[in-house]
């Protein structure tokens, strides 16, 4: 019942601002003269519904694969250098007459970068569960033997397409622009596959996982001018299925980015 009536309540206020309205004034000559001009001041109103963007027109972020929703700590082992770098492209839904309040939605691509440490590698077993193994025990047991002291790493990649939907709240200082945004996201994940890079070569570990092509996601953005700080916290399990030591339960994606705007 409670969700029904927030629900209400949120579309009652959003057909009541559908557009921002601003006001401009401009001096109009209504006859010429050479020393007394008559002239009158119009108020032209002028109805816009663009809000200062929030969502990046490009970014780069830390990930991190956390075991609970906004929790501190992962079972998967991350290097710090994992990282997603992305695009979104913002619309405004509507804006409340005064300018400071609104919605928006966008559309966003990205591509993360998982590195795993601990030299392990993600594979699946014959049901599709993700589960960890040692590189040099995948390597020996492909035929190519121990890696030893080559240079190796071993990494998740995949894309998502993605749809935020944001409430937002501007304002100017000394004009310059900052917004402040919150909301949720919508994600579609696809290319997910597991690879290891050693001995001089990138092999593809598996690309079959059993994932979950479909999360949600909490975002939040702060925008000043051109640049903005956006965190986005995953409200739904990244894997569909668990190994029995439990590695992969209720995974959660995590990133904390930077962007920039080009308008």
């Amino acid at each position: 019942m409670k969700k029904h009536l927030l629900f209400a309540a949120f579309m009652l206020f959003a057909s009541a601002s559908l557009f921002a309205q601003t006001t401009k004034e401009r001096t109009i000559i209504i006859r010429e003269g050479n020393d007394n001009d008559e002239k009158v001041t119009v108020i032209e109103r002028i109805f816009t519904s663009k809000l200062h963007q929030t969502l990046p027109d490009l970014y780069y972020g830390f990930l991190n694969l956390n075991n609970d929703a906004f929790g501190p700590s992962a079972n998967v082992p991350l290097r710090s250098s994992s990282f997603e770098w992305g695009t979104y492209n913002q619309h405004t839904i509507f804006m409340e007459k005064s300018g400071h309040f609104g919605m928006s939605w966008g559309l966003g691509i990205s591509n993360s970068y998982n590195y795993f440490s601990h030299d392990k590698v993600l594979r699946k077993d014959n049901e599709g569960k993700a589960y960890f193994q040692s590189l040099n025990a995948y390597s020996s047991e492909e035929g190519n033997g121990p890696v030893n002291n080559y240079a190796h790493r071993s990494f998740l990649r995949y894309w998502s397409l993605r749809l935020p939907l944001l409430m937002q709240v501007q304002w100017q200082i000394n004009d310059t622009p900052f917004a402040l945004a919150a909301g949720v996201e919508a994600e579609w994940r696809f290319g997910v596959r597991s690879f290891a890079r050693y001995g001089g070569a990138k092999h593809t570990i598996t690309d079959a996982l059993d994932y979950s092509p479909v999360g949600v996601n909490a975002l939040a953005a702060l925008s000043i001018d051109d640049g903005i700080i956006f965190a986005r916290f995953g409200l739904s399990d990244f894997f569909g299925a668990y190994d029995t030591k439990g590695d992969f339960s209720n995974m959660y994606q995590m990133t904390i980015g930077f962007g920039f705007n080009f308008d």
